[in-house]
């Protein structure tokens, strides 16, 4: 009797071990594919959150005349444990006389993510906030942008009508407007959207620099695809000749026919001193090698020549947006700039309609993204869809800006607990 009783123990036990283990491989086997469709978006949501709260922190500083700074999360490893155990009582409870069947066993999982954070600094920030924008970063309108948010926050003056420039210091100490500046860049916008106007990229021949004729038998295959390889095409010149000439590419905005005399077109050319009936305007940025800056004529220029900001020039501007508590403003805490009647003049009329940061004394509901400063919380509403897009055309920018610059500084990885 008790041999027959031991092995009915031991078959209990070892059937009790067995299911036990083989609960806990279908878990093992899908742990992998589990973790990454549980965690995967909450670590995207994080980051992008995140994101959004250093950039607003950095505008409101600036607004403060305080410094910016810059943490990166470069990477994030995150590790997966997975841990059992089991237990059957030999046949016997610890409570209770006779066999018993009873056993325990338990199934952790354990998230454990190592996070790397790299300050920018030295000349790895100091390139990547100070170099003025290039003209070709107008290419991402059509990926989207909304044209007149772009040209209100990257542009200091277009064929010097001015963007409210003094905007772009810390501390300015004269008031300024753009409203000619922003009547122009409405106009530029309503005929985009209204398909009068495109921007394109197009690619042009400067004969100005081309070189001598020679005979068209000298030239041979090998000759046509080195000169394209170099960006240099082979035109004709004459009966028997060619020459060779540069070809650059350049942004420009074509008119539709029917926009060609359209107002707004016509007003657009007397706002920024443009020829008017043109087909095609060049856009260039005034920093640009090939840029002959000659007085217009006296119907104007065929092109739009851009004052370039800078990604600090543009958080400057963009501090403007900020509402500046009362409290802050009569004890100086922010940089207050005297208007026309001597009261402190209200810089938030230059982004107005497009980039505006609310402030509080308590924590805001329903923000997009909010931020603690200085003993308030300044906070875009989740309603507010211009200054939510601002937000992520300056994060598209800065990251294009950057993406040449290569990382130096040192770079802290934290273990996290889970």
């Amino acid at each position: 009797m008790n041999q027959r009783g031991g092995k009915t123990r031991r078959r209990l036990a070892i059937g009790m071990a067995a299911a036990l283990m083989l609960a806990c491989v279908p878990a093992g086997g899908c742990l992998g594919p589990k973790a990454v469709q549980q965690t995967r978006m909450k670590y995207n949501e994080v980051y992008r959150s995140t994101n959004d709260e250093q950039l607003l922190m950095n505008i409101v500083r600036l607004r403060y005349a305080d410094s910016p700074v810059f943490i990166d999360l470069p990477s994030i490893t995150s590790q997966f444990e997975l841990a059992g155990n089991s237990n059957f009582l030999g046949g016997f409870g610890n409570q209770y006389r006779g066999r018993t069947g009873l056993g325990y066993g338990d199934l952790s999982v354990r998230d454990t993510p190592t996070l790397s954070y790299h300050p920018r600094e030295g000349r790895e920030i100091a390139k990547a906030l100070l170099t003025p924008l290039s003209a070709e970063l107008f290419s991402v309108v059509n990926a989207g942008a909304n044209t007149e948010q772009l040209l209100l926050m990257t542009l200091n003056d277009v064929n010097d009508v001015p963007n409210a420039a003094r905007a772009t210091t810390m501390t300015p100490r004269v008031a300024d407007d753009n409203a000619l500046f922003r009547r122009g860049t409405r106009l530029l916008a309503t005929l985009q959207e209204r398909e009068g106007i495109e921007l394109a990229v197009a690619t042009t021949d400067e004969a100005e620099n081309a070189s001598d004729p020679v005979p068209i038998d000298a030239v041979q295959g090998r000759d046509l695809l080195n000169a394209a390889k170099d960006g240099y095409a082979y035109r004709a010149k004459g009966k028997d000749q060619v020459t060779l000439v540069k070809r650059e590419k350049e942004l420009i905005f074509r008119v539709r026919p029917n926009f060609v005399h359209a107002p707004e077109m016509e007003e657009l050319c007397r706002i920024f001193h443009l020829t008017p009936g043109l087909r095609q305007y060049k856009i260039k940025s005034e920093l640009a090698e090939d840029v002959d800056r000659t007085l217009p004529g006296a119907l104007g220029h065929d092109t739009l020549y851009l004052n370039m900001r800078s990604v600090l020039q543009i958080m400057v501007f963009l501090s403007k947006g900020v509402c500046v508590p009362v409290e802050h403003v009569v004890g100086g805490v922010a940089p207050v700039t005297p208007a026309r009647d001597g009261r402190p003049y209200d810089w938030t009329k230059v982004t107005q309609g497009a980039f505006f940061v609310h402030s509080q004394k308590h924590k805001p509901k329903g923000a997009e993204v909010a931020v603690h400063y200085r003993g308030y919380w300044f906070f875009i509403p989740e309603n507010d869809v211009n200054s939510r897009a601002v937000l992520a055309i300056l994060e598209i920018l800065f990251s294009l800006q950057d993406s040449d610059v290569k990382s130096t500084g040192p770079v802290l990885t934290l273990p996290v607990g889970g």
